[in-house]
C-alpha cells in the first residue's frame, strides 16, 4: 500500500514537471494522460476525471444546442421581441411620446381604469407579456402525434376598449404558441375609441407580423371582422376576443383539423383569465356541443350524443378528436378562409357592438352546414378569454333590442315554416319586421343550400321540433306563479332534482312534450323522471325507455290538465319545493298549463 502511494506521487511529481516545460498541456489533457497510460490504480482519482469529463461534455453540448437555435431563429427572421423569455415587459408610450414602463398606482387609479377598461389595467401592466399559462386539456391532447402542414393561419383580433398590455399579450400569445412557418400574420382591425396600438407594435419589432387595419368609423363585429378578412394572408382565419390569451398546444390539433378538411367551421375550448387578479382558471367543460333555440340567437348545451359517440370511436385518438355540433356559441372560432369568403362572411345587418353581436355566429354555423361545410368543436385547441367586469357595455334594453333584430333577421331567412316555434320562443317578434341580406340571400341560391328542415332532419337530431310536439313552454300550477324549474341541472352530468320557482320564462323552465316518446324534456335532452331514492318525487335523469307521462286535460279542449307519470299524478305543494307525484284526486294543486312566458 505504501509503495502504491509513493508511486502516486512520484508520477505526480513527473506531471507537473511536464506541465511546468510545456504549457500546452491542460487539465483535462492531463487528466486524459493519467487514464490512458494506466499509470494510477487509485480508484477516486478515476471517479474525479470521470466526473470532470462528463461536465465538459455537458457543456459542450449545451453551447451547440445554443448554436444551433440561434441560427435557425435568424432563418426564420424572428427579432428579440418573438424570444421565449419570462421577462418581456410591456413599452408603454406616453403623451409625450417617450417610453417607460408601468409607473405606481395612484390613489383611486385602480378603481378608475376598471370603469374604464373593465379589466385590472395595472395589473396586467405589471405582468409580463409571454408569461407561462397552464395547459389544462385532456392528456390525450398532449400526448398524440400531430401531423405536419403547410397550411397558414391569420389571427383577426377586433379592437375596442382593452388596454395596451391586454392586447400586446394577445399577440404575444400568438406568436409564441404558433410555429413561424404556420404563422401568416396577426390583422389588429382598429376603429373609432379604440386604442391606438402603432407605437406600441414598433416599439416591440412586431411589424413584420402585426399588421393594423384602421377604420375611421365605429363598426359591429360581424362588419369588422368581415373587412379585416380582406387583409388576412393565411388559409385559416382564427378570430379571438382582443382581450384573450392563446394557451399552449393550441396551432396543431387546429391545423391538422383543416388539413383533413379545409371547409371546416371550428370552435376552440376555452379556459378563463380573472379580469381582475389576471389569473388562469380551466372553464367550459371540452365534451359538450349546442344546439339552437327557437329564438334563433341562443344556444344550449348538451353532451355529446350516442350517435356522435360512436363515430368517434372509430377513429383514432377519438377523445382528442374534433367533435361535430350543430351550432357554435363560443367567442374564439375559426373558418376556412377560402369556403367563409365563398359563403359571404357574417351578416352584418344584424345589430351589435364592436365586442358582441347577438346571434351573428349560430346563423353562420346554420348556413355553414347547410352550404356545404362542417361545424366541429376541438377539445385540444384552447384558448383563454379575460372576463371583463362592470357587466356588458350595452344596456339590458338595448341588448334585448338587438337580438330581438337579430332574432327575426335568422328566422325570416331559414325558420319561415317554423314560424309557430319562433313565435312562441319569442313573443315579441310578432310585431317585428326585420330586413333581408341581399347578399347573403344570393349566395344561399347560387350554391343551392340546404333548408332548415334538412339541417334539422340531417344534424341538429336532437333538435326538438315539429310534428313530434304537443306542447311547450312552462309547466305552471293553477296555484300560483309557481313553475317546474331546472335549477341548472339540465346540462350536468348527473341527475338531480327539478323545483317549483318563480315563473320567469327562462330557459330552465322552458319545456316540451313529445308524441313520439310521451316525455316531458329539457332543451338540452334531460327528461322528468322517478327519482331512484325517493319513491315520490320527481328527478331530471338522461332520458330512456319508461320516462313516459300522460296529459289528461280537465275537460275536452281545455289547457288546463293533470300531468301523470306511472299512474300518479304531479302535485304543488306551496310548503315544499320539490316535485312530488302521488295518487291522483283531480284536485286544484295537480292542475297544471303549458304556458309561453316572456323571459
Amino acid at each position: 500500500m505504501n509503495e502504491l502511494r509513493h508511486r502516486s506521487t512520484t508520477e505526480e511529481d513527473r506531471l507537473d514537471e511536464i506541465s511546468e516545460k510545456d504549457h500546452s498541456f491542460t487539465a483535462v489533457q492531463t487528466l486524459l494522460l493519467k487514464v490512458i497510460e494506466k499509470k494510477y490504480n487509485n480508484v477516486h482519482f478515476r471517479h474525479r476525471a470521470f466526473l470532470y469529463l462528463s461536465l465538459f461534455l455537458l457543456l459542450l453540448i449545451y453551447f451547440s444546442y445554443t448554436l444551433v437555435q440561434a441560427l435557425q431563429c435568424h432563418n426564420a427572421g424572428l427579432t428579440t421581441a418573438f424570444e421565449e423569455t419570462l421577462d418581456q415587459q410591456p413599452v408603454f408610450i406616453s403623451d409625450s411620446n417617450k417610453r417607460g414602463f408601468a409607473v405606481v398606482e395612484r390613489s383611486g387609479e385602480r378603481d378608475l381604469y376598471l370603469k374604464k377598461f373593465r379589466v385590472d389595467k395595472l395589473r396586467s401592466d405589471s405582468l409580463p407579456l409571454n408569461r407561462h399559462l397552464a395547459d389544462y386539456r385532456p392528456e390525450v391532447c398532449k400526448v398524440k402525434l400531430y401531423k405536419k402542414t403547410r397550411l397558414t393561419i391569420s389571427v383577426v383580433i377586433v379592437l375596442d376598449i382593452a388596454p395596451p398590455s391586454v392586447v400586446l399579450r394577445a399577440i404575444f400569445s400568438a406568436i409564441r404558441r404558433t410555429r413561424p412557418e404556420n404563422l401568416a400574420d396577426i390583422v389588429l382591425y382598429a376603429q373609432k375609441g379604440s386604442v391606438d396600438m402603432s407605437e406600441y407594435i414598433y416599439a416591440h419589432s412586431l411589424s413584420q407580423t402585426v399588421r393594423i387595419v384602421t377604420s375611421p368609423t365605429k363598426k359591429t363585429l360581424s362588419a369588422a371582422r368581415n373587412e379585416a378578412v380582406t387583409y388576412a394572408k393565411g388559409d385559416i382565419l382564427v378570430f379571438i376576443p382582443e382581450a384573450s390569451e392563446i394557451l399552449p398546444g393550441w396551432a396543431e390539433p387546429l391545423l391538422e383539423a383543416f388539413s383533413d378538411n379545409p371547409a371546416l367551421l371550428a370552435g376552440l375550448s376555452m379556459d378563463e383569465i380573472n379580469g381582475e387578479t389576471f389569473a388562469q382558471v380551466e372553464h367550459v367543460p371540452w365534451h359538450l356541443i349546442s344546439i339552437p333555440r327557437w329564438d334563433f340567437v341562443t344556444a344550449a348545451p348538451i353532451e355529446i350524443p350516442e350517435h356522435e359517440q360512436k363515430r368517434r370511436g372509430l377513429l383514432p385518438y377519438p377523445d382528442a378528436s374534433p367533435v361535430r355540433t350543430p351550432v357554435l356559441q363560443f367567442l374564439p372560432w375559426a373558418a376556412g378562409k377560402e369556403h367563409f369568403l365563398k359563403l359571404g362572411g357574417l351578416d352584418e345587418g344584424m345589430l351589435g357592438t364592436a365586442s358582441e353581436v347577438p346571434g351573428d355566429i349560430l346563423e353562420l354555423s346554420i348556413r355553414w352546414w347547410s352550404c356545404g361545410g362542417e361545424v366541429v368543436y376541438l377539445p385540444c385547441s384552447k384558448v383563454a378569454f379575460v372576463t371583463l367586469s362592470g357587466g356588458p357595455p350595452l344596456s339590458g334594453h338595448l341588448l334585448a333590442e338587438n337580438q330581438l333584430y337579430n332574432s327575426g333577421r335568422t328566422a325570416t331567412r331559414w325558420g319561415s315554416q317554423y314560424s309557430q316555434f319562433y313565435h312562441e320562443a319569442v313573443p315579441k317578434s310578432r310585431y317585428q319586421s326585420a330586413s333581408h341580406s341581399s347578399r347573403l340571400e344570393h349566395v344561399i341560391s347560387s350554391l343551392s343550400c340546404q333548408t332548415l328542415n334538412w339541417f334539422i332532419v340531417n344534424i341538429a337530431v336532437d333538435w326538438n321540433f315539429g310534428g313530434k310536439l304537443i306542447r311547450q313552454g312552462a309547466i305552471k300550477s293553477t296555484q300560483g306563479n309557481a313553475c317546474v324549474d331546472a335549477m341548472g341541472h339540465d346540462g350536468r352530468y348527473s341527475p338531480g332534482r327539478p323545483e317549483f320557482y318563480s315563473c320567469h320564462g327562462g330557459y330552465s323552465q322552458r319545456w316540451v312534450y313529445l308524441t313520439s316518446n310521451k316525455q316531458i324534456r329539457t332543451e338540452t335532452g334531460k327528461c322528468l323522471s322517478s327519482d331512484p331514492y325517493w319513491h315520490d318525487v320527481i328527478t331530471l335523469d338522461y332520458c330512456g325507455e319508461g320516462h313516459q307521462w300522460r296529459w289528461e286535460p280537465v275537460t275536452g279542449g281545455s289547457n288546463i290538465g293533470y300531468l301523470i307519470y306511472k299512474d300518479l299524478c304531479l302535485e304543488y305543494r306551496p310548503e315544499n319545493h320539490l316535485l312530488f307525484y302521488v295518487p291522483c284526486k283531480q284536485t286544484a294543486s295537480q292542475q297544471f298549463t303549458f304556458e309561453i312566458i316572456p323571459p
